[in-house]
Parts: structure tokens; sequence; C-alpha cells
């Protein structure tokens, strides 16, 4: 059975696939399609009060307004500052891709359309012998890239375009997110998604403007970018 959703993956960790995430799931509720999210797997996690928890599922979830308890939209998360698959060794959890790949397939049929975020960069190892590419292979769903805007973006997110296709996988397009303020002396934001484009043909549907401290983004302000920065239409295209 073919499902209908899409997966984020980051040119690198603190990318912007939250923030990319969110924007997705928001633009398209905004066009009426019932979107759901998961991130299968996720690191750094603090303690909360019913165990660890993602920031950066709770941001999600704050800004998109989602109903399901964090658990459910993160169904492992690991406390150590590593790749899954190292702090998982060090917290003495099993992972598997196939238990990846489940989750995410269960998510996906009680969903009309799933926005599935990565963790790290696309080639980070999540299980022994695969990385997030392999679980998005399995998976089967186009791809958007979260990439940063400024200097250095072209190399990482070139790289991260060319291991998505040397893997088959339809990358829909790219998008930038400013995870802290422009920086007024780096000239290269302005030209870097024209570059990207040009040598990998992918198209650019946006930046997502820096919208403050985590803690202090409201919902209004992320549904505002959506509508005047990113172009949905690659995403309401999925069938």
């Amino acid at each position: 059975m073919s499902h209908k959703g899409v997966v984020v993956v980051g040119t690198d960790t603190d990318a912007g696939k939250t923030m990319v995430s969110a924007a997705l799931v928001a633009g398209l509720r905004q066009a009426g399609v019932p979107a759901g999210y998961l991130k299968p797997l996720a690191s750094e996690c603090a303690m909360g009060p019913g165990g660890p928890m993602s920031p950066d599922v709770a941001l999600l979830h704050r800004l998109v307004g989602l109903e399901e308890p964090l658990s459910s939209l993160n169904p492992v998360c690991l406390r150590a500052p590593l790749s899954p698959l190292a702090a998982a060794r060090e917290e003495g959890v099993e992972l598997s891709l196939a238990a990846s790949v489940a989750a995410c397939r269960e998510f996906l049929a009680g969903q009309e359309f799933g926005v599935i975020e990565g963790v790290g960069g696309l080639l980070v190892p999540i299980a022994p012998g695969a990385t997030f590419r392999e679980l998005a292979v399995e998976l089967g769903l186009p791809v958007v890239v979260a990439a940063r805007p400024g200097l250095g973006t072209i190399n990482h997110t070139l790289l991260t375009i060319q291991a998505l296709r040397q893997a088959d996988l339809n990358v829909l397009g790219f998008v930038f997110s400013f995870t802290q303020p422009a920086d007024p002396g780096d000239p290269s934001i302005k030209e870097n998604h024209a570059l990207i484009h040009e040598y990998s043909g992918t198209p650019f549907m946006g930046a997502l403007p820096y919208l403050g401290p985590r803690e202090q983004i409201s919902r209004l302000a992320l549904h505002q970018a959506v509508r005047e920065n990113l172009d949905m239409s690659p995403a309401l295209a999925v069938r």
C-alpha cells in the first residue's frame, strides 16, 4: 500500500529541519490538507514530566497545535548529544532499521498526508549498518532538503541532493531556514539558492526567516512566514 507524504532531511545537524517540518505541516493544513508529523528518532533529548522529550518535537507540537502526545510523535528519544546509533549504544538501547520503518509505516497508515522529520544529516547512522538514507529509501517518499542559507551551504546542499539521487529518491525541493539572524556581512545569502538550483535543477521552495528565540516563536508568526515565504506547490502536488 502506498502512502502520501514527504521526508524532511537536513544537510547537517541544526540545519533547520524542525522549522521546515513545522512550516510544511502548517502550510499543508492552511491548504486544507490534514497533515500529521513524526520524528522517528531523536537524540539530545531532555527529561520531561513523562520521560525523555525532544525539544524539537515539543517546539513543533506547540507551533502547529498538534493534539497527539509528544511520545507518539517521537517513538525513539535518546538523551546523549550523539548520533542515534552512538547514543543508543551508550544508553544500552537496541535500534534497528526494521523497527524505524515499521514505526513510520504505522504512522503513515493513519494519515492523509505525513511529514516525517529526519535526524542529523542524511548519512547519520540510525541503526547497525543503516543511515537515515536507508530509512528514506524504505519509505519511498519524496524528500525536502532543509539547509542553512549562508556561506558553505552550496557544497553541503549539493552533496545531500547528490546522495539522495544516488539512492533514486525524488527530491521535491530545498528550503533555507534561518536558525539565527541573517548575517549582513555574508553576501552569499542572496546568491546561494540560485547556484544550488543551477547546479542541481532542484526547485527552491523558499527561505524561512529567523522568527526569534525558539521559546518565543508564536504560531501566528510561523503561519505568516509560511504564507509569505514558502512555495507549497511541490508538496501539494505529491500523489
